[in-house]
């Protein structure tokens, strides 16, 4: 999958596979518009009125742990719910548990922020409001899932989860949902978009192949939706700022994936082990030490990323 992004940017479109591409083309005030179609389209059933951007960093949750940086957060201002997005690309498996860790700050804040008025206001300082207004944790994760059953997937591809009774289904509280969309099994190539014959198919196709379109297929652009995501994604249509921008994001975007590739190959002239340790020297990342060098970035404790990725705390230390 790496291999293939460097290799088929041609240039056109954004690629829209790294959480600091996607977030350059979307998160931005023009495109408020394309961001809560796509919400309301992953979401069937909601309605957003309109969303303000929030601050992307937060502060970790012991002294010792770094700042945690989401792609996309934002808030409808009408209802108070916000809305959490996400793209991976490497597959872990603890995605969901780092999701679930991510989930925990805009709830954390909603809270804090409560307990600063009740502070403020002495009338308010007898009784804390505990209520939480919901939070949607939106994935998009270019590999698949694990799942006990397709039947967990809608049109083979989103899975949804809130926090229900095990029984009958009861909801417990509607602040935490959970929404998966797999673009990784999409079953077609990159020149198979004909072969698509479902919306999300489509959606799915162009979050994952749009950076290689020579030209958008006519068939998508009868779709809204397609339609705005190809004229924002278009690069020559970017203000010279927001393009700048993209093209640093993904020159840096790119090195990563040439120092994966160049840390696989190593491990395999030289046996994993040692090739792992020659990266580690060299500042080579593999898969499992970018995974960590993510985390590590985000604030989790050494201790967590080990158990998370496998690699031995020495080596996470050495990162």
């Amino acid at each position: 999958m790496s291999e293939s992004i460097a290799k088929d940017n041609y240039g056109r479109y954004a690629c829209l596979l790294f959480d600091s591409t996607l977030k350059t083309v979307l998160g931005t005030a023009e495109h408020e518009d394309l961001f809560i179609e796509m919400l309301e389209f992953l979401i069937p059933g909601k309605h957003i009125t309109s969303v303000t951007m929030l601050n992307r960093e937060y502060n970790g949750l012991v002294n010792s742990e770094k700042k945690v940086t989401f792609d996309l957060l934002c808030r409808d201002e009408d209802s108070g719910e916000e809305f959490l997005v996400e793209m991976q690309n490497a597959y872990s498996r603890s995605y969901c548990d780092r999701v679930l860790y991510y989930s925990y700050y805009p709830l954390r804040e909603q809270l804090a922020k409560k307990e600063k008025e009740l502070i403020s206001d002495e009338k308010k300082r007898a009784k804390m409001d505990y209520s939480l207004d919901p939070v949607y944790v939106i994935s998009l994760v270019n590999f698949i899932l694990d799942h006990e059953s397709e039947e967990s997937l809608e049109e083979g591809y989103v899975s949804r989860y809130s926090i229900r009774n095990d029984r009958n289904g009861e909801v417990l509280t509607r602040a935490l949902n959970f929404v998966f969309a797999e673009i990784g099994r999409l079953p077609y190539g990159k020149d198979e978009w004909s072969k698509c014959r479902s919306r999300i198919e489509r959606f799915l196709f162009t979050v994952k192949y749009m950076h290689t379109f020579a030209v958008f297929p006519v068939a998508f652009l009868n779709d809204p939706l397609l339609k705005k995501m190809a004229d924002a994604a278009e690069l020559a249509n970017m203000p010279i700022e927001l393009l700048n921008q993209y093209e640093v994001n993904m020159r840096s975007e790119l090195d990563r994936i040439t120092e994966i590739n160049s840390a696989r190959d190593l491990g395999h002239e030289a046996g994993f082990a040692e090739g792992m340790e020659k990266g580690i020297e060299k500042g080579i990342e593999n898969e499992r030490i970018n995974n960590a060098r993510n985390m590590l970035a985000d604030g989790v404790p050494v201790e967590q990323v080990a158990k998370w990725t496998g690699l031995t705390a020495d080596v996470i230390k050495r990162l």
